[in-house]
Formats: structure tokens, sequence, C-alpha cells
């Protein structure tokens, strides 16, 4: 049985499918499927305990990530992405508005890691490790990945690759699956928070599921069914995993995406610490046509890739309506950790 929080968020135990098991007897999972169900159908979030990703790939990816950050602005800018292509690439400090609804951009800066593209800025003459260190990262993740969506399957009562074989590209295919690594900068009297600024403002994902390693900082906050943010507080060796927009519209509201944000914790000394996570966003492939799963027709048919790159997605609207504003205060939105 799952365990929670006092925040309301449960902690589910994925050890009857977890990475290290190589062989997973089906039958055996259906307490896991109905607590992951459940999960996904209130809060939209969970802890994902005992789930076989390695702890020292974890640290691995800290570490290199914070090396890239400690590198001067003009060397990190080599790699800047470039919105009118795709997210990959190097976004600095308050170029991102994850709420459009702030007055300032998000306090932090990231580097996106989209693997199917054939071309992609990397510094790789700077910090030759970080290409070698995300790509394997990334297929943990995937590999992770693909385990949570046949466990949700599962639950909706539909057959189990489903969900797979819609994200089957993200490896090899025509898929940009977004692995990001942040950096929040501390917050003292040599880096002062703006007047209504956050780290990350109020947002809901946008594609299918997100993996989110956090370090022990804290920081993230989930809205709780009564409309209320309640702390998501890391919890050493759990991986917190959400929905994003898509895969609510995909089930037709059964399952849920929900609100969150990134605020800096309270510290007596008057200091907040910097912070560290690292996301991994999920989207189908991109030529998969979403169809509501119950036949509802709630929601019409759409292609995967147009549904996140058209107006729809509250935080995908820029791509088609106000790229040019964006490109000349170099400020973009887009999922967020």
């Amino acid at each position: 049985m799952a365990r929670h929080t006092q925040q309301e968020i449960p902690v589910i135990d994925f050890s009857a499918y977890s990475l290290d098991k190589d062989t997973v007897c089906k039958e055996n999972v259906q307490a896991l499927v109905d607590e992951i169900h459940q999960a996904f159908s209130n809060t939209g979030f969970v802890y994902l305990e005992n789930h076989g990703v390695d702890s020292a790939k974890v640290r691995r990816m800290y570490e290199v990530s914070k090396k890239f950050f400690a590198l001067p602005k003009e060397t990190k800018m080599k790699s800047c992405s470039d919105l009118a292509v795709s997210e990959h690439g190097y976004v600095q400090v308050e170029q991102e508005k994850t709420n459009p609804q702030l007055p300032h951009g998000d306090l932090k800066e990231s580097y996106n890691y989209i693997r199917c593209l054939k071309s992609k800025k990397m510094p790789d003459e700077d910090l030759p490790e970080l290409r070698e260190v995300m790509d394997d990262f990334y297929k943990v993740c995937t590999k992770l990945t693909q385990r949570v969506l046949e466990i949700m399957a599962m639950g909706l009562n539909i057959e189990p690759s489903f969900f797979s074989k819609a994200h089957k590209g993200i490896l090899d295919g025509d898929n940009e699956t977004c692995l990001r690594t942040l950096y929040y900068p501390a917050v003292s009297t040599d880096c002062q928070m703006k007047a209504g600024q956050e780290r990350c403002g109020e947002h809901t994902d946008y594609g299918s599921i997100t993996l989110l390693f956090q370090d022990d900082a804290g920081g993230l906050e989930v809205m709780n069914t009564q409309g209320n943010y309640i702390a998501a507080t890391p919890i050493e060796n759990t991986i917190v995993i959400n929905l994003g927009d898509l895969m609510q519209r995909w089930t037709a509201d059964t399952l849920k995406a929900t609100k969150h944000r990134v605020v800096v914790p309270k510290l007596d000394e008057g200091t907040q610490r910097e912070r560290q996570s690292i996301a991994y966003f999920v989207t189908p492939d991109k030529d998969f046509m979403i169809e509501c799963l119950d036949n509802s027709n709630k929601y019409p048919p759409v292609k995967a890739d147009d549904y996140l790159k058209s107006p729809i997605p509250p935080l995908m609207s820029v791509w088609k309506t106000v790229t040019s504003i964006l490109q000349s205060k170099q400020m973009t939105i887009s999922n967020s950790y």
C-alpha cells in the first residue's frame, strides 16, 4: 500500500517493476497498478521509491551539470538554445518565464538535451563529459519511463504496451523528449530576487509524464485537490513523477495534470541555498495521433507534434503567436523545474 507524506503526495514502492528486475510477472504488479492509477487520478503527482535507477548515475549528473553551470557565461552561451529549431541547449538565468503573469523571468538556468536531433550544440571543447553523461542518463530515464507507461496503461485497462508504442521513438526516432538539468543560484545579498519573481512560476507540464530528480534543497510546491500549494519535500532516493496536459487530454481528464511551481524556502539564516534538479520531460512520437482513450471524443484527435507546438498548451503558446517578441526579449516559456 502506498504511504502518504504529510503533504498528501503518495510515496509508491516500485520494486515490483523496478529496473533491477530483468523479468517481471505482470500478475504481481496489480497492487502497483492500482496505486499509480489512483494517484494520477487524484493528485497527479507521486514519489517513486525502489525504482532501480542507480544513485551513482544521479550524482554524476549533478556533478557534471554543476561544472557546466560554473563555466563563464560566454562559454555557456556558445551552446545557447535556438528556439526557432528546438529547445535543445543552454537557457540562461531569467530567459525563461514559466508563468507569463509574473513580472520577471525565472531565477534559474538550465541545459536541455534532446537526443533525436542529428545536429545539436554541445560544449564538447569545454566540458566533453557532458554529452556522454547526459546521453547515458537519458537512456536510463527512457527505460524507467517505458515501465511507468506500461503500469499506467494497465490501470486504464488498455493494452499494456499502448503508451510504450506511442513513445517508441524516444531513443532513435522522431521524438523530442527532453532531458533538462537545472541550476537555481543561491539567494543572498549578492544575488537577490526581484519583487514578484520566483525560481519557477506556476505551470502544468505539457507532455505525457515527467520524471524529476531533486536535491535536498527543497522549494517544489504542488497544488492539492483543495487548490492550495503544498511542499513536495525532497525524499532521498525517490523520483517525483507527474503528468502533463497531453496525458490528461489523452485520457479524457481521467488522469490529472497538476499545477506546480518552485519557490525559495524560508531559512532562518537569511540566505537561501542553491538548488539543482534534473527533469525528464516525456512526449509521444511526433506523428502519433492522440485520441481520447475512452472513445468519448471529448477532445478532437490531434497529432502529438501539432498539439505540443500549437497555441493550445498553455506553456507552448509562444511558439506560434509571440515568437518574435520572445526573441527580442531573449525570453521563452516552457516546461521547467
